[in-house]
């Protein structure tokens, strides 16, 4: 049985906002809605409502509200969709840095993260322009977002209705989304050169009870014709992490993150990895209900308890902290 009375609290279909913001989202996250269960349309569709009427306007905004920074102490600037702005807003006292304290390694931080946001919206012109001013203006050390999960949502039901199958559809997403990345990583270089900028294409998610609802929604094809279910869904979901990989190496500002396979080895299970030198899925399963609720629409982690270490934000900065940000000696004494 569907349950959406939950999704329009938390998401926002039944609010009688007048304009909803980003930092709305966290807010009714935090509210502690539960059970939402929502099709890939649906589901995005709630998240564009806290889609800011005015990015500019917005951006700035966020900026002149920003904490000053500490002087010697890196600046990180977040982009991207409503999975970044679950972890980042909040600057100082969001899941990133809550986690960054934790290993004794210190930044400045400000979120743009815009939930509903695909790869699409980020590089209208009038967002790229306004992105701009903002990269100039705040100056970050670094910049790292997550983006192509809501391009998968929005476009990939409509392509399984083409006849294509699930490695036609995803090209077509791998192909219309890397490029556009490009552009906001050149954009970002553009404005401030001395930037590093990652990026990373989510952990494996959708563990949550009824969260195949959404996982059949977006590649239906891999139910059908004898394919391999989850293992299906994942091959091609994991392709925007093979995206972010390329653009790495096409880009040498942009530095390699991966962080797969972080929940699914903390839930225990032994057929994943997040060895640097076999990372890799269980491609059978998706990530661990406890870490991907269907309160947060199954492709969000999950945020409580709110003092656990074993909740999905956490678990997925910890292996971001892992791997990247345990590595700058700006960010971290302890570098390696």
């Amino acid at each position: 049985m569907q349950r959406i009375a939950a999704l329009a609290m938390l998401l926002g279909v039944c609010s009688v906002h007048a304009q909803l913001t980003p930092e709305d989202f966290l807010k009714d996250a935090l509210a502690g809605a539960s059970d939402t269960l929502s099709g890939a349309k649906d589901a995005l569709a709630a998240l564009k409502r806290y889609e800011p009427a005015d990015p500019a306007a917005y951006f700035t905004d966020v900026l002149n509200r920003a904490p000053r920074a500490e002087a010697g102490v890196p600046k990180v600037m977040i982009l991207g969709d409503s999975w970044a702005a679950v972890v980042a807003i909040g600057g100082n006292e969001s899941y990133f840095q809550r986690k960054l304290v934790e290993h004794d390694c210190k930044v400045n931080s400000v979120s743009l993260a815009i939930p509903g946001s695909t790869s699409g919206f980020w590089v209208k012109p009038l967002v790229l322009d306004a992105l701009k001013v903002a990269v100039a203006a705040y100056k970050p050390d670094y910049v790292w977002m997550t983006l192509v999960g809501n391009d998968a949502l929005d476009s990939m039901p409509e392509c399984a209705k083409t006849n294509k199958s699930a490695v036609q559809c995803a090209d077509e997403l791998v192909e219309t989304a890397v490029p556009r990345i490009f552009s906001i990583v050149d954009t970002v270089h553009e404005a401030h050169p001395a930037a590093r900028v990652t990026g990373f294409g989510y952990d494996t998610m959708f563990g949550g009870i009824g969260c195949s609802l959404l996982t059949h929604d977006v590649f239906p094809q891999c139910w059908k014709d004898g394919e391999s279910g989850n293992r299906c869904f994942n091959t091609q979901f994991l392709r925007i992490q093979e995206g972010w990989d390329w653009i790495a190496g096409n880009r040498s500002f942009v530095d390699p993150v991966s962080i797969l396979g972080a929940t699914q080895v903390a839930g225990g299970d032994p057929k994943a990895s997040t060895d640097p030198a076999d990372r890799h899925i269980d491609m059978d399963k998706m990530g661990p209900r406890k870490y991907w609720p269907d309160y947060l629409a199954c492709f969000h982690p999950g945020l409580f308890p709110q003092n656990s270490d074993d909740i999905g934000a956490m678990v997925v900065m910890e292996e971001f902290t892992k791997v990247y940000w345990s590595k700058q000696a700006d960010v971290c004494p302890s570098a390696q």
